[in-house]
């Protein structure tokens, strides 16, 4: 063993004391609060290490968020439709949060959430299919999606040139609070009934009766 070796091995054996001496409740508190993204149970006990089982886990964080659902705290520890676990800030802050981000963009333009929509709806889906639908060339749109991490190639479709294939992600099903692409609305419930299209082709009817006259 190297002498490189060795140091990073001390270090190691160093640090791995050091966690032991943490309670578990703290480890976990930390690592939801740093994490960019929500934490699965698994992916928390892979952090953590092997001293601990899921039902430890499980149960830590049970207590975890009771105890900022009951404090007078401004932030809370939320069990995403998916399972994860992520600190928020409650919605009484919201006036708060608002002046904080008041700079930067907070809501998807319509040409975005169209796009998304198509996405989710369609997927996997290709840009060319995408364009087709909307009539509108939809690269910058998708470029955004991606950068937010709503959407993300899922493959390459088996034909000339093998365009991308796009599909959403799981922080789309963490930002819409769905734990599966399934629990989104059908796409019925976005289009005028039968009774409403009858009604509107009988006035359109009439109006063409009377423009004739």
């Amino acid at each position: 063993m190297t002498s490189d070796e060795e140091v990073l091995e001390e270090v190691s054996e160093e640090q791995e004391h050091l966690l032991q001496n943490l309670s578990l409740r703290s480890q976990l508190e930390a690592l939801i609060f740093a994490s960019p993204k929500a934490l699965s149970v698994g992916e928390l006990l892979d952090l953590v290490g092997e001293r601990f089982s899921k039902e430890d886990l499980e149960e830590v964080l049970q207590n975890l968020v009771l105890h900022y659902k009951e404090s007078d705290t401004g932030i809370f520890i939320e069990l995403t439709a998916t399972g994860e676990y992520q600190f928020r800030t409650k919605s009484e802050y919201s006036p708060l949060m608002e002046k904080l981000f008041s700079t930067r963009p907070r809501t998807l333009s319509r040409a975005a959430q169209e796009t998304l929509a198509i996405i989710a709806y369609r997927q996997p889906v290709t840009r060319a299919d995408i364009e087709f639908i909307r009539g509108v060339d939809a690269g910058s749109i998708i470029k955004n999606l991606l950068d937010r991490d709503l959407v993300k190639c899922v493959g390459r479709k088996e034909e000339v040139g093998r365009p991308m294939l796009f599909g959403t992600t799981h922080q789309f099903l963490n930002v819409f609070q769905i734990s599966k692409i399934s629990d989104l609305p059908p796409l019925e419930s976005f289009q005028p009934s039968k009774e409403v299209l009858d009604v509107a082709a009988e006035k359109s009817a009439g109006n063409d009766q009377d423009n004739m006259l």
